[in-house]
């Protein structure tokens, strides 16, 4: 008897525990169960966190481990004065046991209660992304990543690497295990490369399914390396350039004194030969006041002697062959009118080709020969 009494005492806390969460479980859900996800951050702290609606009232959250007893949370995550989440420091986070939550609130209606959610909290690790990357070239024309190691449990650890060059669309992805770096063989130094890595729990220590965030990128490019935070550095160098000329654009719009500085305006010069027109007539010296004295002053004095060459009708006593010529000299006058002296007959001008004017001279020059021989 004494045996089976204590058998007895051994099952009832068993019934009891199960008990209280097939009624918990079976409680009119006003609450959605999935709201609520709990995350482990790096194996330092944990958050169990969820939604809250407006309206809805506020929660109280439940844990416990196992067949321990259940405590309320402490430390409540706030917005706007609603309970959203619990915090969890690192001395209450227990891995590879079963960890059960849940949530209640009240309201004018009653007291509403969301379901049990089980947890194993080694499959909610999200660890922080890798640090440090760098990159090196080999000899061989290999390209070698690598960041920093976990401080822990090095063996437990898995990375994704992805990279992809200017030339690439998409990204190309790798999966290591247990170790912090990674190679790419065949390098096109031509090419400029982005690197990221993520890590998470591998499947020897845990079944997790959460990757923690990509890490910062790293590049490799023809020249240099250079990291993300460089990029971001001239996109926001270029970002307050713009905003600086626009700024200066709206204020010489409202300021002429500033417009004028800024774009200043081109001068038109039809304008000022209006009165050229107007008021001289077109009359260049008028219009920019020259003296009449200085002007006499540029005419010229200069007088020089011109001889008149013109061809004579034919005449029997100087010639039997040819018709002779003769020339008329005088004084003139630059840039006055030619004056020509009277003859028997007036000297006219006329057009000649230079054939006529090398005729003219040979009659001119046969002449004076026949003279000078008829006198000797």
């Amino acid at each position: 008897m004494a045996g089976r009494y204590s058998l007895k005492r051994q099952i009832l806390p068993q019934r009891n525990h199960w008990i209280w969460l097939i009624v918990l479980s079976n409680v009119a859900l006003s609450i959605q169960a999935d709201d609520l996800n709990c995350i482990v951050y790096n194996d330092e702290f944990m958050e169990c966190r969820w939604n809250h609606t407006e309206g809805k009232p506020n929660s109280t959250l439940f844990y416990w481990y196992g067949s321990r007893p259940k405590q309320e949370c402490v430390n409540y995550i706030q917005e706007n004065g609603y309970n959203i989440g619990c915090y969890f420091s690192k001395d209450k986070i227990i891995e590879f046991e079963n960890f059960y939550v849940y949530r209640s609130g009240s309201n004018d209606s009653g007291n509403i209660s969301s379901g049990v959610k089980n947890f194993q909290l080694q499959n909610q690790v999200k660890l922080d992304p890798p640090a440090n990357l760098t990159l090196n070239m080999s000899e061989n024309n290999e390209l070698f990543l690598t960041w920093d190691p976990p401080a822990k449990l090095l063996k437990c650890r898995m990375y994704e690497i992805r990279h992809r060059s200017n030339k690439d669309k998409d990204w190309q992805v790798q999966v290591i295990n247990a170790q912090t770096k990674y190679v790419l063989s065949s390098v096109d130094p031509e090419k400029f490369y982005t690197f990221q890595v993520r890590s998470k729990s591998n499947q020897y220590c845990a079944n997790a399914k959460l990757w923690s965030n990509w890490s910062p990128a790293i590049q490799w490019g023809k020249e240099h390396t250079q990291s993300e935070g460089s990029t971001g550095l001239r996109t926001t160098i270029t970002v307050l350039s713009l905003l600086a000329l626009i700024l200066l654009i709206v204020m010489a719009t409202k300021n002429e004194r500033l417009k004028v500085i800024i774009i200043p305006k081109i001068p038109n010069p039809g304008r000022s030969f209006d009165p050229l027109f107007n008021n001289h007539n077109g009359n260049f010296q008028d219009w920019l006041g020259v003296p009449k004295d200085a002007l006499e002053g540029f005419k010229s004095a200069y007088r020089e002697n011109v001889c008149i060459v013109s061809e004579s009708p034919v005449n029997p006593s100087l010639s039997s062959v040819h018709g002779g010529s003769y020339e008329q000299c005088g004084m003139t006058q630059i840039p006055e009118k030619v004056p020509f002296f009277g003859t028997k007959r007036e000297a006219q001008p006329k057009n000649t080709s230079p054939a006529m004017l090398f005729s003219d001279i040979a009659v001119f020059v046969e002449s004076n020969s026949y003279s000078i021989t008829k006198s000797g």
